[in-house]
């Protein structure tokens, strides 16, 4: 048994994102969303017990990134992830979709085009919209259980002078898969070729099941000269809503732009408690808790897993390798997004994130961040909407 306490749910405040976007159907009917890739615990005590103590001192200035803030980040980086990372190459920012956006207007113009790999997180392609820019769809190839690169798509794409980002996501959201090194490997072969910025989004990186691990795209040969790598306490510790993460860009010429970008983007400081944060996180009380919530969220996974091969054997469950998240593929049940959505919504009072969102219609993704009753419970109802609708 956990000494951390993951059954209890925690309620969300009236102004919470993701409890005003789940149907009104689904809580009416005693259920939690599994939408948003955002967990139903509470953070690690020791977030909580520098958040507490940061509060008390009654004094929220600015802070700078001194070199304690730096030293966490980077002792962090080479004890949890394996990568030795220079305290100069630490760049903290507002977050990072704000990091991809600064990304954006660093390496193209009004126009040109930044490189995805659908389905993947819907912000990147909003960020470049709101930008004007173009987003250039490279889509991932299904196969044998697995997703793959196109890397064909990718070099044709990279080749085209006006695409100069390509954004990586790993693990994968929303598909919860690992990009193995040799895949990284072929993709900075790529990118040094057509001089080409890759921005790795990793902030989902430190959630790793059944013996997996995300290898970090700096510690791929020649990734150093062309990279920009989030890392954040946003996923692996709960704490998306205080704005922050921090960059690792080890060329020193593509970090100077991008501190000229992100300060014309009107960067301030960072956060007093996402300071006193970063610190607490990244320690042995953090890595403890961090730790215990994997080992919590891989029985979710397994479970649930076991639940769809039992009662909705024809539905494909995707991911679990990284990102508490799951991919299922909901296409030989329903015809069209429409129908399924109503029929989960409304029937099984079973709130998801339709794949549609991604680039993927009739699949769906599925946060597993949650205490495992409230998870049983939205299954049975699951389940009985399916054994009266006759999907089996």
């Amino acid at each position: 048994m956990s000494k951390y306490d993951f059954e209890t749910l925690v309620k969300r405040r009236p102004a919470n994102l993701k409890l005003t976007a789940t149907d009104p159907a689904v809580l009416a009917a005693g259920n939690i969303s599994f939408d948003g890739a955002e967990p139903d615990f509470k953070t690690a005590p020791a977030i909580e017990q520098a958040v507490i103590r940061m509060a008390e001192n009654g004094l929220y200035g600015f802070n700078l990134c001194d070199d304690r803030y730096r030293r966490a980040v980077t002792d962090w980086m080479e004890s949890e992830r394996g990568v030795k990372a220079e305290k100069e190459w630490v760049v903290p920012t507002l977050g990072t979709i704000h990091s991809v956006a600064t990304a954006i207007r660093m390496t193209t113009k009004e126009g040109e085009g930044v490189i995805v790999t659908p389905p993947v997180y819907n912000r990147y392609e909003q960020a470049a919209d709101r930008l004007g820019r173009n987003t250039c769809k490279c889509g991932l190839i299904l196969s044998q259980g697995r997703y793959h690169m196109d890397f064909d798509s990718i070099e044709k794409a990279m080749a085209r002078p006006e695409n100069r980002l390509f954004i990586l996501c790993n693990p994968h959201n929303p598909i919860g898969q690992i990009w193995r090194q040799e895949e990284l490997a072929r993709l900075a072969e790529l990118a040094q070729r057509y001089h080409v910025t890759v921005f790795s989004d990793e902030i989902f990186a430190e959630t790793v099941y059944d013996g997996n691990s995300t290898p970090c795209y700096l510690t791929v040969p020649g990734a150093a000269s062309h990279a920009i790598v989030s890392v954040s306490l946003g996923k692996a510790f709960h704490f998306t809503g205080v704005n922050h993460a921090n960059m690792l860009i080890p060329d020193s010429a593509l970090r100077e732009a991008f501190i000229t970008q992100r300060n014309a983007d009107h960067y301030g400081s960072i956060d007093p408690f996402a300071y006193e944060s970063i610190l607490a996180a990244y320690s042995e009380e953090g890595r403890d808790w961090l730790h215990a919530m994997n080992a919590y969220v891989e029985n979710n996974i397994h479970r649930i897993r076991e639940f769809f091969h039992e009662n909705l054997p024809k539905a494909a469950v995707y991911g679990g390798e990284g990102g508490y998240i799951l991919w299922i593929d909901m296409r030989p049940y329903f015809e069209d997004e429409e129908s399924m959505i109503d029929f989960l919504y409304h029937k099984a009072f079973f709130h998801v994130d339709a794949g549609s969102s991604y680039g993927a219609e009739r699949f769906v993704r599925m946060c597993v961040a949650s205490p495992w009753h409230a998870i049983e419970r939205a299954l049975g109802t699951l389940q009985a909407a399916c054994d009266i609708g006759k999907y089996k």
